[in-house]
């Protein structure tokens, strides 16, 4: 009679053995803490282990990732401002605000529109002397009157940040290297150079088929400035100077202002001329539109 209860408790203490973890619901046959703490151990290697495998499979997802696409636009084009000594308050101001009327002109929007979409990104760069090249207003996409809004107030509101002696070369050169770095990709790359003065630094010329050489075409503006002293640079003339040593490329052309009055409706003609692209180079002809043609004929009738 004795081995019934003997029996029964053996029963049990293997039913207790055997009963179901609190956490996991999995039958264990130890006893209930063990089996707790056993399945603590377990979740927590379970949780670390999963993590491990997230990480390690992000980082093969980020291994085979291609390379992020750049933003593609009709044309990549740095506006380098010549901001030498020879440029008074004054006549930085007249640049600067020749600049922001320019992108609210309707027809440098008109241009802008008839681009395909794309837009053009713009760089307004500051030179002057040998090192002295600093970016005024960073890569600006503009696609229609909002955008050129947008960017004719960034110029508006920047400052002169240099002034100093006159390298073209270092100019060129630092706008190459920021057509290179600026993640996209243009159909067109040109850099706009606007100065009243020949270059006293290294040679222009070599930076200028630097450019040419890496796909970039260089456009200049001369403004003639006869209220400074160039000494004897003054005996350059400088239209024929920037012919021979600063323009180049495909479609590239140069163009000149009176003075610094002047310089705001040159610019404008200027940016048309080179958004709308190089209409006067007869392997670039057929690629624009009877559109766009029609576009830089109104603005030249000014």
């Amino acid at each position: 009679m004795s081995r019934m209860p003997q029996s029964a408790a053996s029963k049990g203490r293997q039913r207790a053995r055997k009963r179901k973890c609190c956490r996991c619901g999995s039958v264990r046959s130890c006893r209930a803490q063990i089996a707790n703490y056993c399945c603590f151990v377990n979740a927590t290697f379970g949780r670390v282990a999963a993590t491990a495998a997230l990480v390690c499979g992000l980082c093969l997802w980020i291994e085979v990732l291609p390379a992020r696409a750049q933003a593609s636009v009709a044309l990549e084009l740095v506006l380098a401002v010549d901001t030498s000594t020879s440029v008074d308050r004054h006549e930085f101001a007249l640049q600067q605000r020749g600049f922001a009327e320019a992108f609210r002109h309707p027809d440098v929007i008109r241009a802008i529109e008839r681009t395909g979409g794309g837009g053009v990104a713009v760089s307004l760069v500051h030179w002057s002397g040998r090192g002295k090249q600093r970016t005024s207003v960073g890569w600006t996409i503009v696609r229609g009157a909002k955008g050129a809004e947008e960017l004719a107030s960034k110029i508006e509101r920047s400052g002169r940040l240099l002034d100093g002696f006159t390298d073209i070369a270092g100019a060129l050169g630092f706008s190459i290297r920021a057509l290179q770095n600026n993640g996209l990709e243009g159909r067109r790359k040109v850099i706009d150079v606007s100065g009243d003065g020949t270059s006293n630094g290294p040679s222009a010329a070599a930076a200028r088929d630097a450019a040419i050489a890496s796909g970039v075409t260089v456009n200049g503006l001369v403004i003639h400035n006869e209220e400074y002293d160039l000494g004897e640079l003054a005996k350059i003339n400088l239209f024929d100077h920037y012919k021979a040593h600063v323009v180049g490329g495909p479609g590239a052309f140069l163009m000149a202002a009176r003075d610094f009055d002047d310089f705001r409706s040159a610019i404008r003609k200027k940016l048309v001329r080179e958004i709308t692209g190089p209409l006067f180079s007869k392997e670039h002809r057929p690629n624009f539109t009877a559109q766009a043609l029609r576009t830089f004929e109104h603005v030249n009738r000014d």
